[in-house]
């Protein structure tokens, strides 16, 4: 009976899937073209979509390239340091199955897959919805497929990346192999092309508009592709634009607009990821779709902290002496010159920093976290909220979930492009011009002869090599530390002074000793993180002669100056053979 009954179900079900319909029947979790993208209200969502990618932490990388580089030391603890995965990064003992550079991967391809899904679904609307609009949509859609392509090109296979032009329909367009660095770059430069000449330079409701990119942004990452193939004479006319058209209404600001929470989308920004914690509060911190970032707990000492060459580096900038903002009024002596200078007050924490509020309570020296052995030396204060809370823990999820913003390109990086470009094409009078413009802002001694009695000159006589030589170890690691898409990585890969710069460091000794400090009450205090250079004289309370050893010794070109196309989507592409 059983065997009887089983056979009459079965029939039951086969007469059922006559109707040829059924089986024909769209996935109704699956979106597609011919139920969807009907009109631009469609399309700009998905825009939005593709826009929400910057969310996810893999698209910049921003910690593990702080250890891949030389920006970050990975995590609490020394000289063994407690961060696995940063050590792999650090050590450079990464392969092709670590599942970072899989997010990675996975990461800018979810970003040119949705920035397909825009193009083509426009590319079914056009000549039937308004023109103006779909332009615009089109152009910002062809923007971000251009630069995850570009993204990726500098990141991985030495530039042999997989091209996808379309949203994959077969199998065949799923398996796709890589294609050779000059086709790829021919691709995405037709993209951000496009977006240059179609992007706006402003957008009008600046407010419900705010993030978007614009016409300078896409020059921006134009020029920055000429640059990292050095075709100077194509870099210089994009960074001319982005820095004197003043349509963009790009400028430097004054060094207390950067990196607060006032200070969000302000003259100098290009390109911005705009967190927040009042969207999506469902998602915790660990939901790369979360519009709330990890970076505070990630630079805050138990994932990276700042290498003590830096740290140094920044404490010992010269300070222009003509130059009223570096100078306080203390209670009993009167004026006097800062403890450190401005650049470094805004950029991290020092333990002689007696001069900065931080978390509001307290100056910089109070506040900060550090000792040598374990929280080490200073820390990255760019992605801190201490200009507006007491507190980390105020924030929704505490120090894991943070809602400030995340500055990908801004004006002084241009700047300090051009001023490589120049170089390269002889004109040290105009690079001169560009660096001291950005140092300048930050009270710096100015690099070059003297040219006015206002700002107080070193009037070295500066050749390519040597202001180049600026460039490389001073300037732009102090200027753009730990910023945009591997900009301190891609810039040591294409000077070719990846090893030479590990070996510099790993021959550097440094210690540090205790300083006393005075809180804002005036009450007394120590710290026994103050970094000095050189061996040990006798009253270190730690000594660093450590740090890139390892390193140096590990740095392979072959297998390091790119990351390498993750296992996973070798296994699974049957078109990518090794």
């Amino acid at each position: 009976m059983k065997q009887i009954i089983f056979i009459l179900m079965i029939g039951m079900v086969l007469v059922g899937c006559e109707n040829a319909e059924f089986l024909e029947e769209s996935n109704p979790n699956q979106i597609a073209t011919d139920n969807y993208w009907q009109n631009l209200t469609e399309t700009n969502a998905t825009l939005n979509a593709t826009y929400s990618v910057l969310f996810n932490h893999y698209v910049l990388g921003i910690v593990e390239e702080s250890w891949r580089s030389d920006m970050g030391w990975p995590g609490y603890g020394r000289p063994t340091p407690g961060s696995e995965l940063g050590r792999a990064y650090y050590f450079k003992t990464y392969t092709d199955d670590d599942e970072v550079i899989e997010f990675r991967w996975n990461a800018l391809y979810q970003g040119v897959f949705r920035a397909n899904q825009v193009i083509e679904g426009l590319e079914a609307l056009q000549g039937t919805v308004n023109e103006e609009e779909w332009t615009l949509q089109m152009a910002q859609a062809r923007f971000f497929r251009g630069l995850f392509h570009f993204y990726l090109h500098s990141t991985f296979n030495n530039g042999n990346i997989i091209i996808k032009d379309k949203v994959p329909g077969t199998q065949e367009e799923f398996n796709k192999g890589v294609s050779p660095s000059a086709e790829v770059i021919a691709f995405f430069r037709e993209d951000l092309s496009y977006a240059y000449a179609n992007l706006p330079a402003k957008w009008e409701n600046k407010q419900a508009d705010q993030g978007r990119v614009t016409a300078g942004t896409a020059a921006t990452i134009l020029g920055t592709s000429y640059l990292y193939e050095e075709e100077y004479d194509r870099a210089l006319p994009m960074f001319n634009d982005v820095i004197d058209n003043t349509d963009y209404g790009y400028r430097l600001v004054s060094p207390e607009v950067l990196f607060t929470k006032a200070g969000e989308f302000n003259d100098e920004s290009i390109f911005e990821i705009n967190y927040n914690l009042t969207h999506r509060p469902e998602l915790n911190q660990w939901d790369e779709s979360s519009h709330g970032n990890r970076l505070v707990f990630s630079f805050g000492g138990v994932d990276s902290a700042m290498p003590a060459w830096i740290l140094y580096k920044y404490k010992t900038e010269s300070m222009d002496p003509l130059d009223d903002r570096n100078y306080y009024v203390d209670p009993i002596e009167g004026r006097k010159l800062r403890n450190v200078p401005l650049r470094a007050s805004q950029m991290v924490t020092l333990a002689e920093d007696e001069q900065t509020l931080y978390y509001l309570t307290d100056n910089v020296s109070a506040n900060m976290q550090g000792n040598p052995v374990e929280w080490g030396f200073g820390h990255l204060k760019k992605y801190f909220n201490h200009d507006h809370l007491e507190s980390e823990d105020e924030n929704p999820g505490g120090n894991w979930f943070s809602g400030k913003n995340v500055t990908v390109n801004r004006l002084a990086d241009v700047y300090l492009m051009r001023a490589e470009v120049k170089i390269k094409m002889g004109d040290i009078t105009g690079a001169l011009a560009d660096i001291n413009a950005v140092r300048a802002r930050w009270g710096l001694v100015l690099l070059g002869p003297v040219l006015d009695a206002s700002h107080s000159y070193d009037s070295l006589s500066y050749t390519a090599e040597t202001l180049m030589n600026h460039l490389m170890y001073v300037e732009k690691p102090l200027e753009l530390s730990n910023e945009g898409q591997s900009i301190r990585w891609n810039d040591l890969r294409r000077w070719g002074i990846i090893g030479e710069n590990f070996n510099r460091l790993a021959g550097e000794v440094y210690h540090t000793v205790t300083y006393q400090y005075t809180n804002v009450e005036g009450d007394l205090g120590w710290r026994n993180n103050s970094l000095q250079e050189g061996p040990d004289t006798g009253d270190a309370t730690h000594v660093i002669d450590y740090a890139y050893d390892l390193t140096a010794e590990n740095y392979v070109p072959e297998l390091h100056d790119y990351l390498p196309i993750p296992l996973s989507e070798v296994l699974a592409n049957s078109a990518i053979t090794e």
